[in-house]
C-alpha cells in the first residue's frame, strides 16, 4: 500500500495529473462565475417583484417605483451586467451539469435543474414582448400598457414564470448558504422574506392589472412587422437555448460511448467493497452511482467538507487540490491524505475511506444529508455532578438509591428548563446542560448562572427532605464555561435521534466541575462566562484552574453558595444598615417574633454550613 507523499515530492504521470488539475481549475472559476451571475439575476428579480408588490398601493405608485428601477437596469452599465448575466448563467449552469459523470442526485438538485430548463419557455416571450419590441418599435413598456396585454389572457403563465424564477433563485441561494455558521441567525427571516416577496408580487400584479383593465385607454395597435419580429426573435432565442441543451446532451452521449470503451480502474471503498469503473467521475459521483451512504451538504461544490475522504492508496496519482478545495482543507486543518470526494477524479486505482459517519438502515443504502441545524455557535455549558456518590450508594438500598436519583434529576431538569436551558446528557450521578440556544450569548450565560443557583438551592432542599434517611448530605459541584461549541443531532436506528453539544467548551466546563472538589466551592464559573453576562457577582473567590491541553491556567471564580443568594446577601446587608423610621418601627414591633423565625430560616437556607 502506498503512503501519502509529503508536500513537494515529485509526482509521476505529470501529464495526466496536470490535465485533471486543469479540469479542477475550470470547475473552480466556473462555479464562481455561475454564482455571481446568478446573484445578479436574483437581485434584478427581487427589485422587479418588489415593484410588482407596489401594485397594492395603485398603478401610479408602481410607475414611480419603476422609474427608479429603470434608471438602474436600463442604464448602459445595468443593461450590460443584466444581459451578460442572463447569457452567462445558463451556459455555465449547463457546463456544470455536463461535468457530472452520474445523474443520480438528491431530489432538490433535480428540481433546481428542471426549473432552470423550464424558465426560458416563458421568459423569452416576456423579454421580447417588452424590452426588445420597446427598443425597436417604441412599444409602451409602462405598467399601464404591459398589464393590459397580460391581463387576463396571460396572467396565469406570467404568475407561473414569477414562481419558477423565484423558486430557482431562492433554492440556489439557500443551498449555498446553509453550510455557513452565520446563516442560522437569519434563516427564519430569510424564509419569511422568501415567501412574502412572491406573494405580495402576485397580489400587487392582480390588483394593478384589474385597475389597468378598468382604465379608459385606446386599444394598442400591433403592426405586422412587430408580430413578425416577435415570432422570429422568440423562435431564435428558444432555438439557441434548447439547441445548446441538445448539444450538451449529444456531448454527454458521445462521452459515455467513449468512456465505456476505455480501460477501467479499480476503486476500493473501505467498508463498502471494491468497484471497477471507467475513469471520469468524481469520488462523490461514485458514491451516488453505487448507492454508498455518504454525506454531501453542498452537493459537490466544494463549499462544505462533509464529503471528505481519506485517500489510503493512490494519492500520489491524484492532481493537487484546486483553489476552493485547498482553501477549505486549510480551514478545517485537514491532515495529510484527506481530500474532498466531490473534487477528485481518479484516473488510476484508488482506495478511499469515508470520514464522516455513515450508516445503512433496513431499507438499504441511501444518501445521507447532514442536518441544516448543525453549526458552531457561542454557548454556555453547565456540567454538574454529585460528590461522594459512590460512598452514598454503598450505604443505600438499591430501590432507595434509584428513587433518590429520580427525585434529584427531576429537580435538576426543572431548574434547567425554567431558565431555557437544554439537558444534553445524564450520566450516572451527573448531567450536562446547554444555555444560549435561543437568544443572545449574554442572556444564555446569565441563565446558566441563575440555573446553577436554583440547582444549589434544590440540593439544599433535598438534604432537608431526605436528611434523616441519608448517611451523608448531598453535595454538588457545578462547572460553567462559555465559548464556541458545535450543536447538532446524532441518529441511530436503535437509539433514535438525540441532540448533542460537543467541543472544547464542554471539556473546559467538565474540568471546572472537577476542580470544585479541590477548591472547596459548589460552583466554579469561568471568567469568560462572567464577562459575557455583563454583570458582577459578590462572594466570589478568584481562581486559577489548570486545563488539560492549555499551557496557561484558566481564570475562574468560585462560589461557596448559590451566586444569586450571595448577591442578595450583600443587598440585604445594605438594607439592614439603613435607618428605620420611628413610625415603621412602632407598626412592626408587635410582629417582631414572626420575622425573626423567617430570618433564621432564610439564613440557614442561604448558608447551610454556618
Amino acid at each position: 500500500m502506498n503512503r501519502p507523499q509529503a508536500a513537494g515530492t515529485p509526482r509521476p504521470q505529470m501529464a495526466r495529473s496536470s490535465m485533471g488539475a486543469s479540469i479542477d481549475q475550470v470547475s473552480s472559476w466556473s462555479r464562481d462565475i455561475r454564482l455571481v451571475s446568478g446573484l445578479i439575476l436574483l437581485t434584478f428579480a427581487t427589485t422587479h417583484f418588489l415593484n410588482h408588490a407596489m401594485g397594492v398601493l395603485g398603478l401610479d405608485v408602481m410607475e414611480r417605483v419603476q422609474d427608479w428601477r429603470y434608471n438602474v437596469w436600463h442604464s448602459r452599465i445595468g443593461t450590460i451586467v443584466l444581459y451578460g448575466a442572463l447569457i452567462i448563467h445558463p451556459v455555465f449552469a449547463l457546463l456544470r451539469v455536463v461535468q457530472r459523470r452520474t445523474f443520480k442526485m438528491p431530489l432538490r438538485e433535480m428540481l433546481q435543474i428542471a426549473l432552470g430548463l423550464a424558465i426560458p419557455l416563458l421568459l423569452v416571450d416576456h423579454i421580447v414582448s417588452t424590452r426588445v419590441l420597446g427598443y425597436y418599435f417604441g412599444v409602451d413598456e409602462t405598467y399601464h400598457a404591459v398589464l393590459r396585454r397580460l391581463w387576463p389572457s396571460r396572467a396565469l403563465l406570467q404568475s407561473l414564470l414569477l414562481l419558477l424564477v423565484w423558486t430557482h433563485g431562492i433554492l440556489g441561494l439557500h443551498f449555498m448558504l446553509r453550510s455557513r455558521d452565520a446563516y442560522r441567525h437569519w434563516r427564519d427571516p430569510f424564509l419569511l422574506v422568501s415567501i412574502l416577496i412572491p406573494l405580495l408580487a402576485l397580489i400587487g400584479f392582480m390588483v394593478a392589472a384589474r385597475e389597468a383593465e378598468r382604465m379608459a385607454l385606446p386599444p394598442e395597435f400591433v403592426t405586422d412587422a412587430q408580430r413578425v419580429m416577435f415570432d422570429r426573435d422568440v423562435m431564435w432565442a428558444k432555438s439557441a437555448f434548447y439547441g445548446l441543451v441538445g448539444a450538451f446532451v449529444l456531448f454527454v452521449g458521445i462521452r459515455e460511448i467513449r468512456v465505456r470503451t476505455r480501460r477501467e480502474i479499480t476503486v476500493r471503498f473501505v467498508g463498502h467493497g471494491t468497484r471497477r469503473l471507467v475513469p471520469g467521475p468524481t469520488v462523490l459521483e461514485m458514491f451516488r452511482r453505487f448507492g454508498i451512504p455518504h454525506a454531501a451538504l453542498c452537493g459537490g461544490r466544494a463549499r462544505c467538507a462533509t464529503c471528505r475522504v481519506l485517500v489510503m492508496d493512490g494519492i500520489d496519482k491524484l492532481p493537487s487540490p484546486g483553489p476552493n478545495e485547498a482553501r477549505l482543507l486549510r480551514r478545517i486543518s485537514a491532515p495529510e491524505g484527506v481530500r474532498l470526494a466531490c473534487q477528485i477524479r481518479p484516473q488510476d486505482d484508488l482506495q478511499v475511506q469515508i470520514l464522516l459517519a455513515s450508516r445503512l438502515n433496513a431499507a438499504g443504502a441511501r444518501t445521507l444529508q447532514p442536518d441544516d441545524a448543525v453549526n458552531k455557535r457561542g454557548l454556555t455549558v453547565v456540567v454538574a455532578d454529585l460528590r461522594a456518590f459512590s460512598a452514598l450508594s454503598e450505604r443505600q438500598l438499591p430501590r432507595e438509591l434509584i428513587g433518590l436519583l429520580n427525585r434529584f434529576f427531576d429537580e435538576m431538569g426543572q431548574a434547567i428548563t425554567a431558565h431555557d436551558g437544554r439537558i444534553d446528557a445524564f450520566y450516572g450521578d451527573g448531567f450536562m446542560a446547554v444555555f444560549g440556544l435561543e437568544g443572545s450569548q449574554a442572556r444564555g450565560a446569565q441563565a446558566a448562572i441563575s440555573a446553577a443557583a436554583d440547582i444549589v438551592r434544590a440540593v439544599d432542599a433535598l438534604n432537608r427532605e431526605f436528611g434523616v434517611a441519608l448517611p451523608l448530605p448531598l453535595r454538588i459541584g457545578i462547572g460553567i464555561h462559555t465559548g464556541d461549541a458545535i450543536t447538532g443531532a446524532v441518529e441511530n436506528d436503535n437509539l433514535g435521534r438525540r441532540e448533542i453539544t460537543v467541543g472544547e467548551t464542554v471539556m473546559i466546563a467538565s474540568q471546572l466541575e472537577a476542580a470544585t472538589r479541590r477548591v472547596l466551592a459548589d460552583v466554579v464559573v469561568s471568567e469568560d462566562t462572567i464577562r459575557t453576562t455583563g454583570r458582577s457577582y459578590a462572594g466570589t473567590v478568584p481562581l486559577k484552574i489548570a486545563i488539560k491541553g492549555r499551557e496557561k491556567p484558566l481564570t475562574a471564580y468560585g462560589f461557596a453558595s448559590a451566586p444569586e443568594i450571595a448577591r442578595r446577601k450583600r443587598e440585604d446587608a445594605a438594607m439592614a444598615a439603613r435607618p428605620i423610621p420611628a413610625a415603621a418601627s412602632e407598626e412592626t414591633a408587635g410582629d417582631a417574633a414572626e420575622p425573626a423565625v423567617g430570618s433564621a430560616s432564610g439564613t440557614e437556607e442561604a448558608n447551610p454550613r454556618d
